[in-house]
């Protein structure tokens, strides 16, 4: 179920994101995360992000160096979205009034609500990250599971999809490109402790919010690598959460599911593969 703000929520944020000023990409919290790729104890279980600013670096005289930082894990083994490691990264993350941190607006304030984004038709284009940002100016979602080089486009936001540990999450700034010509970040997402062909395997709710009414349905998608079977392992808890067992399309697809009653339901999928056994989880709120 897609939740909007009220009216009175939205004006308000809008002021607060107005009033924010400029200020240097990079700047982001030294208390969380570190520079630089996840390594030692973290190797495996953390995930590297990558900011890369593209075209906003150095737009309007502020600097935007592409940022590489770990995102540790501090409960390994518990699954984590693409938001909550950006922001155990300590990047700072800005959503829109419509839609919340459902659409990544801004990273490390950028691009900031007075600076002109030239746009192709409309050069002094300004974010007010009230709804969601224009296709030819925003910032593209990717990510990497460590033992290859080459990024993937998400087709699902950060807030819908669990990051692969050991992996890396990428967000790259898209000005006046289309969907085939979205830039990748530029560093190359290999994490030297995944073995390249050790098992992956990621599942993510298709749902704005993961929230829906009792009655409705939803549906997930997993998607795994270096897999010989993928299985629903569990939902918890055991009932409530609908139909969720049984084995899976390898190397992913999509399911439905109809939850039976109200709560909060944790979804596992397990991927076996001849290196191993990974698990991953998905939740998904039911009002």
């Amino acid at each position: 179920m897609k939740r909007i703000l009220s009216l009175a929520s939205a004006a308000s944020l809008l002021v607060g994101l107005i009033a924010a000023a400029p200020t240097p990409a990079g700047a982001v919290d030294p208390t969380r995360g570190y520079n630089g790729i996840c390594t030692g104890a973290d190797a495996l279980t953390g995930v590297t992000v990558v900011i890369d600013f593209q075209e906003l670096n150095g737009n309007g005289g502020v600097a935007a160096p592409t940022i590489t930082r770990c995102s540790p894990n501090a409960s390994p083994g518990t699954a984590r979205t693409g938001i909550k490691a950006l922001q155990d990264a300590g990047i700072g993350v800005t959503g829109t009034a419509q839609w919340g941190l459902g659409f990544v607006c801004r990273l490390e304030n950028r691009p900031s609500s007075t600076e002109s984004i030239p746009r192709t038709g409309n050069p002094t284009y300004k974010e007010a990250c009230v709804v969601t940002p224009p296709a030819n100016a925003y910032w593209s979602y990717w990510h990497a599971d460590g033992a290859g080089t080459t990024w993937t486009y998400s087709s699902f936001g950060a807030l819908n999809r669990n990051v692969v540990p050991g992996g890396f999450e990428g967000w790259s700034f898209s000005l006046n490109r289309s969907a085939s010509t979205n830039p990748v970040p530029r560093v190359t997402p290999r994490n030297p402790a995944v073995s390249p062909s050790a098992p992956t395997v990621g599942l993510s709710v298709n749902d704005l919010d993961r929230k829906i009414t009792l009655g409705q349905s939803t549906s997930s998608t997993w998607t795994s690598t270096n897999s010989t079977s993928v299985t629903a392992y569990a939902v918890a808890p055991t009932t409530g959460g609908g139909s969720w067992s049984g084995a899976l399309a390898v190397p992913g697809g999509t399911r439905t599911i109809t939850p039976t009653a109200p709560g909060t339901c944790t979804y596992t999928v397990r991927a076996v593969g001849p290196q191993g056994t990974v698990y991953a989880t998905a939740q998904l709120t039911v009002q």
